[in-house]
Order: structure tokens, then C-alpha cells, then sequence
């Protein structure tokens, strides 16, 4: 049986009384425009840690432009600037670049923060993991001198610490820290050598090196969470990946015997029938208790979902966000379609009246990659196919 991509879109709802403690956290601010390489002390009060090798890309600057990144494209996260950095150059060198800012205030003990920003990789010849950032309480710096490894452990890593390879979308990293109450300062990079780096070679150049873009970073004092435990649908002998999957969450998971799976928080679960999950966090000494259904589909024959999958095609694709659906069986009634993008927002949602095979339709969205969900409701069926916008 083909396997179908299980998609659970995690958003987090936060309740906080306090403002960024990032200052200038998207990049907007800054003294000159910036106009060669090594430059994001323009962007004050940010620094490249070190060597000051940190780029910096602004709308304002004809050379150093957003979204005409050099010979990279891509618009910012928020505003009109972002910041870009080497997290690997020249494999096997471990030579490194760290951006760096003094915080707002110090952060207060005990007390719980949640650290973002969001990166993606510029088109370098590899991808890698490791992307972090860590809070200390004074300005850190290589201790074999400019270029070298930072070799401390990061505060927050994305979950499970993956390989980030998007060069379209922006990629949300993000955790949870309780402070100490000396914390000053922040910087982001790669804080392992290069032997403790994963890399996947990704051929955009022949250059050995991985580069990333960094926008909308941001530190917040969290009082109350309400992260989101979705349910979901997968298909027969498929896994998934279900809770916030935020790092430094407290999250015991029960089956519904209340046998014990796993703290952590989120977990991948394969299920051969339907089944729920029962999660139990602990924040700031409260407990808070979910349930997370898995719903297992069992298509009767291999060819069945095939089928399904053949129903319905969207062309071009990629395209330009003027979006065509070919329905290969003719269907009579409304159809339900809803287009959201890998963060889970929902940026087309409309009820189609399908009265021939194709159906045409416009979407008013940036460049990158989203996932179009087609209900049929005369045929009780679900589809979900991606589709990539290049504007």
C-alpha cells in the first residue's frame, strides 16, 4: 500500500503580559543602509559575534536588497530586512558565524520564556541540523578565536532537531526555557563541529557551505500556555507526529489504559486502528490534561487510494497562484476547498460548485509551498495534495 502523508498543522496560542525582550528582533532598525557583506551591526543593536561576519539584507540598499538577497530570493518573515549567517562553511573546517544581542532586561529566575525565529536555507550546496540559539549571561565568544565553534549547549533547537532544507518557506524554531535569572544575552548559530553536524547535500551550488536567512526573532515571558493538541487522520501502516512538539515542554504520554509511552513533547505514533492518546503537561507546577485522537483509514484494496489521489490534479504546479482542478471522475455538487500553509493558516477557503471537470480559481498568497485539502461531500472522500507557488 502507497503511503499517505499525514499532515497535523501546530499552532500555539500564548497567554503573556510582556513585550519582546529581543531588541530590534526583525531587523527593521538600523543606522545605514547596509551595501557589501559583514554588515548587520547596521541593524544596532545586533552584532556578528567575533569577526562581525553576519550579513545583512534590507529593501533599502540597491546591492545588499530583500528579496534580491545576492543571488538568493526571498522575502522577509516580517518587514523589509533579515539577517544570514554560515552555519557550516567548507565542510570540515568547522568555521562558524554567530549573531548576537544584548537583551532588554535580564530575565527573572524561574520564571518560563518561549525563544523563536524562523530561518530557511539559502541556496548553499548543503542543508544541516544544529540550527539553535543559546541564552548566557554575558557576551559569548569562540574560544579558538574568529570563525571557530561556540561549544556550549543551545537553549532551544527545533524538535527533534532536524535537517531545516526549506529555501521557500520561513521555518519556525522555537522552545521553551526556564531562566536562572542571569541571562543577558542571545546569540543563534551552530554550536557543534563540524563531525557533529548532520548534512544533506542539496546541490543548489557547488559551494560546501550551509547558509540561512534569520528574521522575527523574539523572546517572551510565557505566564500561561495553551498550546494545541490536535487530532488527525492517517492511513493504514502510516506514522505520525502528534503534540506541540515545542522543546523544553514537560509532557507525559498514556495509551488509554494509562500504561506510560513516553515523556516528551510530541511523539510519533503508528496506530493499525483508530486510537486515542492521552497527554499529561506540567507547567509552572499546573497540570494540564489532553486527548489526541489518531484516526486510522483502511482503503479496501491497494488501488483504492490510487484512485483517489488520480481524482483530482491541480496545474500548473507549480504556479503563479492562478490554480486549476481537474476532476478525472465528474462530480455533481459542492466541493470544499481549503488551501493552508505549512504553518496551518488557512489562506483560501471556499465551497465550489462543480458543474464540469475543471474548476479555476485565484489565490493571492508569497512564494512557497501549500497544501490544498479537497472534501468531496457527495462522495464523503478527502484529498490532500501540495502544491508550490512561485510568483
Amino acid at each position: 500500500m502507497k503511503n499517505v502523508i499525514a499532515l497535523v498543522f501546530i499552532t500555539t496560542s500564548l497567554v503573556s503580559n510582556s513585550q519582546n525582550l529581543v531588541p530590534n528582533g526583525s531587523f527593521e532598525t538600523y543606522t545605514i543602509c547596509p551595501n557589501s557583506a559583514s554588515q548587520v551591526y547596521y541593524a544596532v543593536p545586533w552584532t556578528g559575534k567575533d569577526n562581525n561576519s553576519v550579513d545583512y539584507f534590507n529593501s533599502c540598499s540597491p546591492t545588499r536588497n530583500v528579496p534580491y538577497s545576492g543571488s538568493g530570493f526571498q522575502y522577509a518573515k516580517e518587514g523589509v530586512a533579515y539577517s544570514a549567517l554560515w552555519f557550516l562553511n567548507g565542510f570540515g573546517n568547522d568555521y562558524r558565524e554567530y549573531l548576537q544581542v544584548g537583551l532588554t532586561s535580564q530575565l527573572t529566575n524561574t520564571k518560563y520564556y518561549l525563544l523563536k525565529f524562523y530561518t530557511n536555507n539559502y541556496i548553499t550546496k548543503y542543508a544541516v541540523n544544529n540550527i539553535g540559539a543559546a541564552l548566557t549571561a554575558s557576551a559569548i565568544g569562540a574560544s579558538g578565536g574568529s570563525g571557530s565553534v561556540i561549544n556550549i549547549t543551545p537553549s532551544v533547537v527545533k524538535f527533534g532537531n532536524p535537517i531545516i532544507n526549506d529555501t521557500l518557506n520561513w521555518i519556525e524554531v522555537s522552545g521553551i526555557i526556564q531562566a536562572n535569572g542571569t541571562e543577558q544575552f542571545l546569540t543563534i548559530g551552530n554550536f557543534n563541529d563540524d563531525n557533529s553536524t548532520d548534512t544533506l547535500s542539496v546541490n543548489y551550488s557547488s559551494y560546501p557551505g550551509a547558509y540561512y536567512y534569520i528574521d522575527d526573532v523574539s523572546l517572551t515571558n510565557i505566564i500561561t500556555p495553551q498550546w494545541q493538541y490536535r487530532d488527525t487522520t492517517i492511513y493504514l501502516a502510516d506514522s505520525v507526529l502528534i503534540g506541540p512538539a515545542i522543546t523544553g515542554l514537560n509532557v507525559d504520554w498514556f495509551d488509554m489504559s494509562n500504561a506510560f509511552i513516553k515523556n516528551a513533547p510530541g511523539i510519533y505514533v503508528k496506530p493499525i486502528v483508530t486510537t486515542p492518546y492521552k497527554a499529561t503537561e506540567t507547567f509552572n507546577s499546573v497540570v494540564y490534561n489532553h486527548t489526541v485522537t489518531v484516526t486510522v483509514l483502511l482503503p479496501s484494496k491497494v488501488d483504492e487510494y490510487d484512485k483517489l489521489q488520480k481524482s483530482v490534479t491541480i496545474f500548473p504546479n507549480p504556479n503563479n497562484g492562478n490554480v486549476s482542478l481537474q476532476f478525472a471522475e465528474l462530480t455533481k455538487g459542492n466541493v470544499d476547498v481549503t488551501i493552508s500553509d505549512v504553518t496551518g493558516k488557512i489562506v483560501y477557503q471556499n465551497k465550489l460548485q462543480v458543474t464540469n471537470a475543471l474548476k479555476n480559481f485565484d489565490i493571492d498568497v508569497k512564494s512557497g509551498i501549500y497544501f490544498v485539502k479537497i472534501h468531496d461531500s457527495s462522495l464523503n472522500k478527502t484529498l490532500i495534495k501540495k502544491l508550490v507557488v512561485q510568483q
